[in-house]
Parts: structure tokens; sequence; C-alpha cells
């Protein structure tokens, strides 16, 4: 026991004349350690958050396309007695030309026609949506659009819409159609892309108009079956062998890529974090070791072996970087969970000076700590460190005692 009295007392006795380079190293890894945990859990929530959002607005988890004599409510039904699914939604998305008959404004646009069920379900369309005006479409003439959408035509809750849709001709295989809606109202969802050019409506007729080869029925999944949806997958090629069914990663392909590619250079951007972080260890280190050198060459003078010695300085790192590390990962995990309040401060503060908010501070972030993430870089931190104390301390012992002094 009488090492780690040692070792303590080489790093924070109030008698040792070196106590503010450990406690430098300390604070410095409990900063680094901090920061790092903000900053990957501002990433995880942001990530998280957009997933989400694509998932549950664009284009549900998982979506079937099937060519079968059955009608829609049957395969419905089928698809809904399937285990870990939540809700089943037939829908078609086309692009269509809308035209304000109130101020003449037209521009392109994409129509869902889904069916009106959900819009009454619990489901996470429907968490993620808003009506800002007026209510959802009922019956076979009414659109709810977006907010961004009505603001570029110009109109509002109650007027009539020209909507001009390719549909299967008789004499070409697609034919424009016009067809008039009364916006029954305005919606927004976390989704900006969404937002700029959608409208629905669950005109049954429409659907059946544009072709019930492309229905697609969307999946909302429950349970386990959201984070692995293969069990349902097989499930729903058993009972349509002949149906396609894609995942939403699928569906949205180029963007989840574009997702895990900037996750790959956040982790680089990390790992060239902890190149530095290493750095400047070896050099803290170092430099402590360099100031501990007389203690070192007191030990040896009085016949302490050199395992010894380097247990005592290597228990010293250990503490010392145990000490930071959780100091950093305590005030870490505090401030990523309390960091919507610190944002909102800082933007109050900005618009004390400048009368505007902060887009980035105002964001309700959903902070994800993810504790394995967390040990990772707590174990290669404290690994970094005892590395370099261990060859440090191995060079300083191959001096002798009397030298060590001499250059004190």
């Amino acid at each position: 026991m009488v090492t780690p009295k040692i070792a303590y007392r080489y790093a924070f006795s109030k008698s040792n004349r070196h106590r503010s380079a450990s406690l430098i190293i300390v604070f410095g890894l409990a900063i680094g350690m901090m920061a790092l945990i903000t900053l990957l859990a501002l990433m995880n929530s942001l990530q998280s958050d957009l997933l989400d959002q694509v998932k549950s607005i664009e284009s549900f988890h998982l979506q079937l396309s099937v060519t079968s004599n059955e009608n829609i409510g049957e395969i419905t039904q089928k698809i809904a007695l399937l285990e870990g699914v939540a809700g089943v939604y037939p829908h078609v998305n086309t692009q269509v030309m809308v035209g304000s008959l109130r101020n003449g404004e037209s521009s392109t646009g994409r129509l869902r026609v889904v069916d009106e069920t959900i819009w009454l379900e619990e489901n996470p369309f429907m968490d993620h949506l808003f009506l800002v005006d007026g209510h959802p479409p009922k019956g076979e003439e009414e659109v709810a659009l977006s907010s961004t959408m009505a603001y570029k035509l110009g109109t509002r809750v109650g007027d009539e819409l020209q909507i001009t849709i390719l549909v299967p001709g008789r004499t070409a295989p697609l034919a424009p159609v016009n067809f008039s809606f009364r916006v029954s109202g305005l919606f927004t969802t976390s989704l900006s892309e969404f937002n700029e050019s959608t409208l629905i409506t669950s005109s049954q007729p429409l659907l059946e108009r544009i072709g019930l080869q492309r229905i697609a029925f969307g999946l909302y999944l429950e349970g386990r079956a959201i984070n692995n949806s293969k069990g349902v997958i097989a499930d729903l090629k058993e009972l349509f062998p002949q149906g396609e069914v894609k995942s939403w990663q699928q569906l949205n392909s180029a963007f989840y890529s574009a997702l895990t590619l900037e996750k790959a250079m956040m982790y680089l951007f990390l790992s060239f974090m902890f190149l530095i972080l290493g750095v400047n260890m070896k050099s803290a280190a170092s430099r402590l070791l360099f100031v501990k050198q007389r203690e070192l060459a007191i030990l040896r003078a009085v016949g302490a072996p050199k395992k010894s010695s380097l247990k005592i300085f290597i228990l010293q790192s250990l503490l010392i970087t145990s000490l930071g590390l959780a100091l950093g990962v305590a005030s870490g995990v505090l401030l990523s969970t309390h960091i919507g309040r610190v944002f909102s401060f800082f933007n109050r503060v900005q618009y004390l000076f400048t009368r505007r908010n902060n887009p980035l501070l105002t964001y309700p972030f959903t902070i994800t700590i993810v504790p394995l993430e967390i040990a990772i870089v707590a174990l290669v931190i404290l690994l970094l460190s005892l590395l370099f104390t261990y060859f440090g301390c191995r060079s300083l012992l191959k001096r002798e005692p009397m030298e060590l002094l001499n250059h004190e």
C-alpha cells in the first residue's frame, strides 16, 4: 500500500512544488474530454433526428410494391396482420403542375395520394406534421398543402387549385388530366425538403386513375422491427412472392450514403483530435517526468528497485488521467444534457445585440449520448497516457541517480 500513497503524494500533495503540473494535465484532459463528448452528442443528435424525419415523413420504414388481382383493402389487411407492423398506408407519389385559380400563380410540386386514415391514427407521420390552418383533406375534392407551397402560390384555406397530372391514356402511354381541388388545410413538417413542394390528398378515384400498378404500401414498424426489419421483410416476400420490398435506406440511398460518409468523416476528424491530444499528452507526461526526475533519483539512491519506481510513476499517471477523464465525462454529460439551455442563453445574448435569432442556437436538439463511444474514447486516452508514461520512465530509469541529480 506504500506505492499508491507515494504516487498520490507525487501527484497532488500540497507540499509538492510540482503539483501545478499535475493539475494542469487533469484540467486539460477534462476540458478535452468534455469537448469530445459534447461534439459526439450533438452530431449523433443531428443525424438521429434527420434520419427519423426521413423515415417518418418521406419514405416510411418499409415500402411494398406488389402486382396482384386483390384489391387495395385486402392487401392492406394482410400486411397489417404481420408481426412488427404498426400501420399500413397505400399511397402514390406523382409529380404535378399546380395552379391557383384565384391569382393565376403556378408551380411544380409533388402530390401524395394517401389513405385518409394516416391523418386519424397515431403514427410517426403525424408526430412530425403540424396543421397550421384548416383541417386534413376529407373526401375526393380536398387537398392539404405545405405552408411553404401555399406561400409560393399565394393561396390560403378555401381557395381552388387546378392540378395537372399525367395518367395512363387510351391513345398514349401518358396523358395530362386536370383536376380541381379545394385547399382544406395548410401543414408544416420538421423536414424542410418535404415542405418545399408537397401536396397531400386522400382521393380514392384519383388513386385508381393514376394506376394501381404505381401504388406502394407504406409500412410503419414497431418494437424491435424498427431497427431490425429483416423478419418483416421475409414475411412480406413470403406473402407476396412477386412483390418488391424496399427499406428506407434503399429508398433514400443517396441521402443515406451522404450521412454515412459524413459520420465517417466525423470519426476521421476525431481521430486527428486523438492524435493531437496524444501528442499533447506525451508532452505533458514528459514534462511531468522531467520535473519528477529528482524524486526518481532519490528513490533510486535509497535503494528502490527500478520496477517499484516504474510502478509509482505509472500509478501516478493512472491517477491523474483517471481523475481528468472522470471530470471530463461528468462535465461533458452535464453540458450535453443541458446544451439547450446553454444555446438559449447565447441566443438571447446575440438577440440582445443583433435583434436576430441564431438558427443553430434555436434548434431543438434531442441529445443522444452513446455510452459505448464515451467508454472507447476514455479507454484510448487512458492507454495513450500509460503508454507514454511507461516509455518516458524507461528512458529515465536507464540513467544513473547521480546523473539525474546533477541535471536537476
